[in-house]
């Protein structure tokens, strides 16, 4: 009786593993700036959504209160975008990022078609409610409905990425939500 040897045909040849990882790195490739765009989208996204909620909590706050509630936006130089409201201070939660190239902030910019009266000294700008949630818009002339009295814009990431935005549109505080740079003007 002669001794059989077995050949093992278990498990993959070399060129047979090579060609999934190369088939795998092409998929991840093409995946990819799918990802970051998914990424910045929500980034940007949760940004407006945060200043959303924050400028309706002030006008709540001044129709329960019946006080004057001012919204300041300050954008520090090596920080993120910080929001104010009385005594409450809150940052965009990171969702806003930093070039880490200059370690400057970007991404929260401010379009006011009215006077900034009432702002704090380091606020870029901000937006006044008066005692009935109505926004005061001080002895400036009444801005077009079209272009609205203040647009906050997010963007992320810095160099032309995603872009969302608040839009007040009326002096009685209707706020919109905007998507892309043609609705954030």
């Amino acid at each position: 009786m002669r001794n059989a040897t077995r050949h093992s045909t278990a498990g993959f040849t070399l060129f047979e593993l090579l060609v999934v990882v190369v088939m795998a790195s092409i998929l991840a490739l093409i995946a990819a700036p799918s990802w970051l765009t998914f990424v910045n989208n929500r980034r940007a996204d949760a940004g407006r959504d945060q200043i959303l909620q924050l400028l309706r909590q002030a006008q709540t706050q001044a129709m329960q209160t019946r006080q004057r509630q001012v919204v300041n936006f300050i954008t520090p130089a090596n920080a993120l975008p910080i929001i104010q409201t009385g005594s409450i201070s809150q940052t965009l939660d990171g969702q806003v990022q930093a070039d880490k190239r200059t370690n400057k902030t970007y991404g929260l910019e401010v379009i006011s078609r009215i006077s900034s009266a009432g702002c704090a000294a380091n606020a870029v700008n901000c937006l006044v409610f008066d005692d009935r949630g109505n926004v005061d818009i001080g002895t400036a002339a009444s801005p077009t409905e079209e272009a609205g009295i203040m647009t906050i814009v997010v963007t992320s990431p810095v160099d032309g990425g995603s872009v969302r935005c608040v839009n007040v549109k009326t002096i009685l505080g209707s706020m919109q939500n905007g998507i892309g740079r043609d609705e954030c003007k």
